[in-house]
């Protein structure tokens, strides 16, 4: 019996990503489920005639349930396919998979349940500041191209097999309850599901922070709520570039050709000596100078 490969799409206000996003996950997997978390622009729009979609306001169970987005399409899934092997990909609207493919990461997951991941921030190239002429926000139509420079985000979890067991009541994300218990591949020994990553992981491209302009949209449209650990000013796009300078003042980063970009990121990651501020600035002022000079050449992996 052939092993189904199944994409987790938990959505809001995605819009400008998912004409990009949805078609390069619909093509890597056999269906996608989709849930719309209450977006405020076209998302449900785009995502509704997946083989499985919902909106936040049908989801009749969701204000007695924890992370009931993520459980309402799990549960789903174990009453479609009870008997069928199935691996799901927990794919989001603004990921997209990097240095392996599902089929890949299934076909290396023999003999593991869980198979772990990196996710990477990537930004727009910005050897000079965001103004509001060069946000083009939200016309995203090349932003894989524009994007040239990633970060190390967070270990997640990229894909797991269908268990009746798992579940997201109780469970902190980005599990379902129960896989802690399970064969995870790619853990460390040392320090598993911790932040030592390694080149054979599969490695996922986040196109979370976009600009200043998409944060003013979040934050006034509703969107996304304000944090009471910062204090945002979205009234101007000066406000927002003064108030959120930690996003978009320069970041430690490593400009991406293809995956032999993940060399020195993974090599630095894990060196417990490489916490000094100051000589890490050093070393990326340095690598983003040499770019002015020579600029980075077209993406290979897209």
């Amino acid at each position: 019996m052939s092993v189904k490969k199944i994409g987790l799409m938990c959505v809001r206000d995605e819009a400008d990503l998912l004409p990009q996003v949805y078609p390069h996950v619909r093509g890597l997997v056999d269906h996608i489920y989709a849930y719309d978390d209450g977006s405020q622009d076209d998302t449900w729009g785009l995502i509704k005639h997946s083989d499985y979609a919902i909106r936040r306001v049908d989801d009749k169970n969701r204000p007695v349930m924890d992370r009931p987005h993520y459980h309402h399409l799990l549960e789903r899934l174990k009453k479609d396919f009870p008997r069928e092997p199935v691996w799901v990909f927990i794919t989001m609207g603004d990921r997209f998979f990097l240095n392996k493919m599902p089929q890949q990461v299934v076909e290396e997951a023999a003999g593991h349940d869980v198979v772990g991941g990196v996710q990477l921030d990537f930004l727009r190239h910005r050897l000079y500041p965001w103004t509001e002429e060069n946000d083009t926000w939200p016309d995203m139509s090349n932003i894989r191209h524009t994007c040239r420079w990633m970060k190390y985000d967070e270990r997640c979890i990229v894909a797991f097999k269908l268990r009746p067991e798992l579940t997201y009541v109780g469970s902190k994300y980005p599990w379902p309850r129960g896989l802690a218990n399970l064969k995870v591949q790619y853990n460390s020994p040392e320090a598993p599901l911790r932040d030592v990553i390694f080149k054979e992981m599969p490695f996922l491209e986040h196109q979370g922070r976009r600009s200043p302009k998409s944060v003013m949209w979040r934050m006034q449209s509703g969107s996304r709520t304000m944090s009471k650990k910062y204090q945002f000013d979205t009234s101007s796009y000066a406000g927002v570039m003064e108030s959120m300078r930690r996003y978009y003042d320069p970041y430690k980063v490593y400009p991406w050709v293809d995956s032999s970009s993940l060399d020195k990121l993974v090599e630095h990651n894990n060196d417990p000596t490489w916490d000094d501020r100051a000589v890490s600035r050093y070393f990326y002022y340095g690598l983003e100078y040499g770019y002015k000079v020579n600029p980075l050449p077209r993406r290979r992996d897209i």
